[in-house]
């Protein structure tokens, strides 16, 4: 049977358990003492970081407003205008802070609210969203700086109003005292002036009395003196009808002189025809035998007569015809009449060309038809007459001198123009050589007695006789314009009214500046 273990064995075990929980209460309560202590200070630290970031965003909220209050006034430095623009956001701190600003302005200043301020307090804004605008370029100081300037110079100029003031003060005292003296001088002058008054009146009196008897001595001698003017102006009066009728009777006689000079015998009563007409077509147009091989182009105009025309003569084609003036007035006139006129729109082969009815005096009983002749005064097949122009061409009856279109209408047509008398200054321009043929007449200025102008146009027509005389030195025959055209087909008003053609004659004369020739042949 074993023995039991003594009692003290056990002893150093239950020291050393107890040893082990004392230990291990005094190291709980000390890691717990530890970690409690530990814990508060990490509190405490939290608290201090919590309190520094708080210090930090009022100092930086500080720094922004500090910033935004420079920008306003105008005294921002360095970045502040873009730190403030990139810290800003809508319906912060500072659009709040600066629509405060705004508001305590406008109440200053005597205004509701900011938006009734005057524009240039209107400094820097905030919209209706919160956002604060752009910062300014100039702060409220530059307005306050204008009104303390504004301030100096009213102050200055009230300076200046008073003393002008003063002065003035002072000269209206001066003035008071001058006028107290004249008062006192005046005063005294009324009581000694009434007698010299009436001295002097009395001089005068006497004085308008003789001045009026020697005024109705005068105005009696002037009388006479009229009557017998106004019987010498009545004698030179009668004498001045006198001499207008005689004037008149003589520009009547110049005019009738003017016309023998000019009246020519009948140029072409041997005129050949140069074609006939084949056939007429609808539309107008009419076929020619007449082509390329005779040279013929387009623009060249024809006379159209019968076929028996030759053998009638010219007195078959004279008829009366009534013709009105510029009054309305009615007259009986003999007058040559062609059948028709036409003008080549196509040259078709060698011998055939088409053309257009351009005027036909009777189209129904007397109209142009195949056989008739045609007849140009200056056209001859493969070759034209040269000629050269004199007066004034209205053509149209409008009052205006035509001459330049009647010479590229004739240029046009293959017509050589040698030369054209300018009605400008007098002279012929071009030539007239020994290949010239006529010299076509247009209208002549016509005369009046009363025509301020009368002088001028009889020197002008003096001019034109020499430049006929000129031309028939030469050898070239005159023909009247009413005779040329329509021989040749050109289409031309025959009958220009008096008063047309003194209107077209009015350029050409020294009241009227002359200016260059219309145009070189």
């Amino acid at each position: 049977m074993a023995k039991k273990a003594p009692k003290e064995t056990s002893t150093p075990l239950i020291i050393a358990l107890v040893f082990f929980v004392l230990t291990t209460i005094a190291f709980g309560v000390m890691w717990y003492m530890q970690f409690s202590d530990q814990e508060a200070k990490a509190e405490a630290v939290a608290k201090e970081i919590k309190a520094t970031k708080a210090a930090t965003a009022l100092t930086k909220e500080a720094e922004l407003n500090a910033k935004l209050y420079r920008i306003y006034l105008g005294i921002d430095e360095g970045t502040d205008k873009t730190d403030v623009k990139g810290e800003h956001k809508a319906g912060d701190k500072l659009s709040t802070e600066l629509k405060k600003i705004n508001d305590a302005v406008a109440k200053k200043l005597g205004f509701d609210d900011a938006s009734k301020l005057p524009e240039e307090w209107k400094v820097w804004a905030v919209d209706e969203k919160g956002m604060i605008a752009d910062p300014p370029a100039k702060g409220v100081l530059e307005p306050v700086g204008k009104l303390l300037t504004d301030r100096d110079t009213a102050i200055t100029e009230q300076e200046k109003s008073s003393k002008l003031y003063k002065d003035a003060v002072a000269q209206i005292d001066v003035q008071i005292k001058s006028n107290k003296a004249s008062e006192q001088k005046f005063n005294d002058l009324t009581k000694v002036l009434p007698k010299e008054f009436d001295d002097k009146i009395k001089d005068v009196l006497k004085a308008y009395n003789k001045r009026m008897d020697g005024f109705t001595a005068a105005e009696k001698a002037s009388r006479d003196e009229i009557n017998n003017q106004l019987e010498a102006i009545g004698k030179l009066e009668r004498d001045k009808t006198l001499l207008d009728k005689e004037v008149a009777s003589l520009v009547e006689k110049s005019n009738g002189l003017i016309r023998q000079l000019t009246k020519k015998a009948d140029t072409f009563q041997y005129d050949e025809p140069q074609g006939k007409i084949l056939r007429r077509l609808p539309e107008g147009i009419i076929e020619i035998n007449l082509g390329s091989a005779s040279l013929v182009r387009p623009g060249l105009t024809f006379t159209v007569l019968p076929s028996d025309f030759p053998e009638k003569g010219r007195q078959s084609r004279v008829l009366a015809i009534r013709v009105a003036n510029e009054r309305g007035e009615y007259k009986t006139v003999q007058r040559f009449v062609e059948k028709a006129t036409i003008e080549v729109i196509e040259v078709v082969g060698a011998n055939l060309s088409r053309c257009r009815v351009t005027q036909e005096y009777d189209p129904i009983r007397d109209g142009a038809a195949p056989g008739d002749l045609l007849y140009n005064s200056v056209w001859r097949k493969g070759t034209a007459d040269h000629i050269a122009l004199l007066g004034i061409f209205d053509t149209n009856g409008d009052g205006t001198d035509d001459i330049e279109a009647v010479i590229r209408d004739l240029t046009r047509m293959g017509i050589p123009v040698d030369a054209y008398f300018d009605m400008k200054t007098r002279k012929w321009v071009g030539t007239i050589t020994e290949q010239t043929r006529f010299v076509i007449e247009g209208w002549y200025p016509n005369q009046g007695a009363q025509d301020p102008n009368r002088d001028d146009k009889t020197r002008l027509l003096g001019e034109m006789q020499k430049a006929i005389k000129f031309a028939q030195e030469k050898g070239v025959g005159a023909v009247k314009f009413q005779d040329f055209f329509p021989r040749m087909g050109y289409k031309a008003k025959i009958d220009v009214p008096a008063d047309k053609i003194n209107q077209a004659t009015a350029p050409y004369l020294n009241k009227v500046a002359a200016g260059e020739s219309p145009v070189k042949p």
